[in-house]
């Protein structure tokens, strides 16, 4: 009997459409041509921008910029279309849909097909897929621009149910499925999320065993795991264009904590760090307790940036201190107030809130759930807890930090909760499967339901209404605020009175999240009750329950990315507009020199760079070598450091009204120069503090290291003219013509990066060294000559071709294992 292939089709078709249709109608400001006013994605705009503008210019793949640090390669960021063919299967995977309407849908599509593959009932596929989509970790992700991160998420129950697929025996689909879902996974490039997806890959790997050993199936598990390993080579591989240089890279830079200064370290620091510096990285570490927000959103206060009310306590506070109320109701229109309380020094952008329908059904797991799967998915709960715990489980995280591999290239711990955000949707929707596959009796699922009913509810009466009595209110952003508060009305005094009202006003915000959460358990707990003692059909439960669901995070999801935050184009286009400062330095002919925002952040902000080649810029993975001028001179305002990096002109605001002028710097020292003389260092420590006093126009620091390089009792000279000017710029190679009668060193206003940057003096190679700790110095001849620097890292070169290939070969093969799978389902069909 032939199967109808379209009635089988049309309940995932329907599926779709209700993803699209939700993705859309969240998202609708996208159909009026809206965009999302991100501001990381704004930082990305400066970042780039000279790169795109080469490649657009000369059709040439930009691999290094000036535009940022003084430079660095850009081959991280930008360099070109990618030639990795999977590039097709993420635009076809989100169906080419506009951001972020593309993240919401794939992240509902790719759990809807774990949910599949897990063999769920319809319905608790639907409302799985909601519930991952919509947890507000994810939109705040989508708010702010981190647009590789939600991609990855959204991917990594794909790459669950391929893997899953394949130990259920279905080798080729599944094994062609984790292949694809990981090579796309691996395509987006946001390692730290890679990095969790792997931990959960080996979890799952792990129960898999033991199960396979229990049920005396290990030949099949054997059989399965070879599969599995094939396809993460194949995945693995088009990935090499980022992964190769990623690499490389990594070890240059900051997360790779190759510096050599031990001059602030902490002997603990000096012994045990690969990586970056645990301070660093256990920024936004979570608090034990406020991981409640997976239950109760305003747990630790919600956001740093929250706007209050005319009914809030600090207006009403405003106004009994003898405001007048129309200005304090403008004022709060305008203000926005750091409500979050939580551990996190730094604040937040919110909580990470999964739903409390969503935990109620966790509950309900953990006293149905009987499945091998549920103990590898505990297990990722716990370690996602534990590590976005940080340094607030100290004596795990720091363990961790110095011996789980590679775990100390990464920051910010809270980013774990994404691993407990997925399993907490799995594990709920697998207890709906309990409650409505008929296993159990009805008696027994009540009673399950009562005592989940009862733990959940009972938790969430306990830390709403008990909450002010077991809670301190106070925030680390207070003590600003006092002094904010103070100044605005006049006396501290009345300063600590408005920190009282703001205390209070977290703890309404506690009590009345604590209601909302217990009133979407109570629909919840109604719902299943209803369909246990027959008064509903599982059908309408299930809507009910899927509506809650959607409800419950919507509501809470409109506070981070609502309306407000989808703006014309033509106002971030606006963003980019020059200030008189940037139109004045552009004026300037020369075509290469270097600008100092400190009218902004300047190591925090990318958007100079959009305008300029910058002294600052915006990464968190900057070359360690310029880090430590940033730490050591920049930051100090060392002038002779900056003239060395040919800091032309300082944007700063002026006196009057705040706004950026440009301040021309005559001593900068250009783009290149000769020196009379060589000061030795013996060690890093000692080059970086020789640049406190040294006349870098005159002198050059250099390590002993590299005094067999230039030849042992060389000295520099330079006559009266000796000069070396700038005749091409280029991002991937710079060419200068030098005029010198005695052999001499020039200094380059470029920064050092062996992996890549060669020299060639009339043609022929020539050594580059180390020249005030983060500078290039050449020994040239003396007389006129050709000097050309070039970017040629061999690494990206092979990377491109290894991913070309590999690419291509992974989508041949993955085709056919569909094909393969489709022509096998229609034998056993007997069509």
């Amino acid at each position: 009997m032939k199967q109808n292939w379209l009635k089988a089709i049309l309940p995932h078709l329907a599926a779709i459409g209700i993803f699209l249709l939700l993705a859309t109608v969240y998202c609708s400001p996208v159909l009026e041509g809206k965009v999302v006013n991100q501001s990381d994605m704004m930082n990305v705009k400066g970042m780039v921008k000279e790169a795109k503008d080469f490649y657009e210019a000369t059709g040439e793949r930009p691999l290094w910029s000036n535009s940022m640090f003084s430079g660095m390669p850009t081959y991280v960021t930008y360099n070109g279309p990618s030639v990795n063919k999977l590039v097709y299967v993420n635009k076809l995977i989100t169906l080419n849909l506009p951001t972020p309407v593309n993240m919401l849908f794939l992240a509902m599509a790719c759990m809807y097909l774990l949910a599949c593959v897990l063999d769920f009932k319809y319905w608790i596929r639907v409302l799985g897929a909601v519930a991952f989509a919509f947890c507000s970790y994810n939109v705040i992700l989508m708010d702010v621009g981190h647009i590789t991160k939600m991609y990855d998420i959204a991917l990594m129950p794909a790459v669950l149910a391929g893997i899953i697929l394949t130990y259920r025996g279905r080798l080729i689909g599944g094994a062609a499925l984790t292949a694809v879902a990981t090579g796309v996974l691996i395509y987006n490039n946001h390692l730290q999320m890679i990095y969790y997806t792997l931990i959960m890959v080996l979890c799952l790997v792990a129960a898999a065993f033991v199960h396979a050993l229990r049920e005396k199936g290990l030949p099949q598990f054997f059989k399965a795991s070879v599969l599995l390993a094939i396809a993460g080579v194949l995945a693995v591989l088009p990935a090499m264009d980022n992964l190769l240089i990623t690499r490389e890279y990594t070890d240059y830079t900051m997360r790779g904590s190759k510096s050599e200064l031990t001059l602030d370290k902490k002997d603990v620091d000096l012994k045990k760090s690969t990586g970056l510096e645990i301070d660093y990285a256990f920024e936004w570490s979570y608090g034990p307790m406020e991981s409640f927000t997976f239950l109760i959103p305003g747990f630790a206060g919600n956001s740093s940036a929250q706007k209050l009310g005319t009914g809030s306590h600090v207006y009403e506070q405003m106004v009994s201190l003898g405001a007048p109320p129309a200005q304090v109701e403008q004022f709060m229109e305008q203000m926005k107030f750091p409500l979050y309380y939580g551990a996190q020094e730094r604040g937040t952008s919110g909580p990470v809130y999964v739903g409390a329908i969503i935990c109620f059904l966790f509950v309900l797991s953990l006293l149905l759930v009987t499945s091998w799967q549920k103990w590898w998915l505990l297990a990722i709960t716990i370690i996602g807890f534990i590590l976005a715990w940080g340094k607030n489980l100290a004596f795990i995280n720091d363990f961790l930090f110095y011996h789980l591999p590679l775990y100390n290239k990464f920051r910010a711990p809270a980013q774990a909760l994404v691993l407990p955000s997925l399993t907490f949707v799995i594990l709920g929707c697998w207890a709906l499967q309990e409650v409505a596959n008929g296993k159990h009796t009805k008696d027994a699922l009540l009673k399950k339901l009562k005592q989940a009913f009862l733990i959940t509810g009972g938790l969430v009466v306990i830390i709403g209404i008990g909450g002010s009595l077991f809670f301190n209110f106070s925030g680390h952003s207070d003590a600003t605020m006092l002094n904010y508060f103070a100044q605005m009305m006049g006396g501290e005094e009345n300063g600590k009175l408005l920190v009282r009202a703001l205390e209070k006003d977290r703890s309404s915000l506690l009590l009345k999240d604590s209601i909302r959460s217990l009133i979407f358990i109570a629909i919840a707990g109604g719902a299943i009750w209803a369909y246990l003692t027959d008064k509903l059909k599982w059908q309408t439960a299930a809507l009910v329950l899927v509506a809650a669901v959607a409800i419950d995070l919507i509501q809470v999801d409109r506070n981070y990315l609502g309306k407000d935050s989808f703006v014309d184009e033509s106002v971030l286009e606006s963003q980019l507009t020059p200030t008189q400062a940037d139109l004045q330095i552009k004026q300037d002919p020369d075509p290469y020199y270097r600008i100092l925002n400190v009218a902004t952040s300047p190591f925090d902000d990318a958007m100079p760079s959009y305008f300029h080649k910058n002294v600052g810029g915006y990464s968190p993975a900057k070359l360690w070598i310029y880090q430590d001028l940033i730490t050591h001179q920049i930051s100090k305002n060392n002038m002779q450091v900056l003239n060395m990096l040919n800091t032309k002109y300082f944007i700063v605001p002026d006196q009057k009204g705040g706004q950026p002028v440009a301040q021309r710097n005559p001593d900068a020292n250009g783009n290149a120069w000769f020196v009379n003389d060589i000061v030795w260092a013996p060690d890093a420590n000692t080059e970086m503090t020789t640049l406190d006093h040294l006349n870098t126009k005159d002198s050059a620091v250099i390590d002993k290291r590299f005094e067999s390089v230039l030849g042992n009792g060389f000295k520099p000279g330079k006559d009266s003219a000796a000069n070396i000017k700038l005749t091409k710029y280029g991002l991937n190679a710079l060419e200068y013509t030098s005029s010198n009668s005695r052999e001499g060193l020039g200094v380059f206003s470029e920064i050092y990066y062996p992996a890549g940057w060669n020299a060639y003096i009339d043609g022929k190679k020539t050594d580059i060294v180390r020249v005030d700790y983060a500078l290039r110095g050449v020994k040239i001849p003396a007389g006129q000559h050709q000097i050309t620097l070039k970017f040629e890292p061999t690494t990206f070169f092979k990377g491109q071709k290894i991913s070309a290939i590999s690419s291509s070969i992974l989508l041949i093969l993955v085709i056919a294992a569909f094909i393969w799978e489709i022509i096998a389902a229609r034998k056993n069909q007997g069509t």
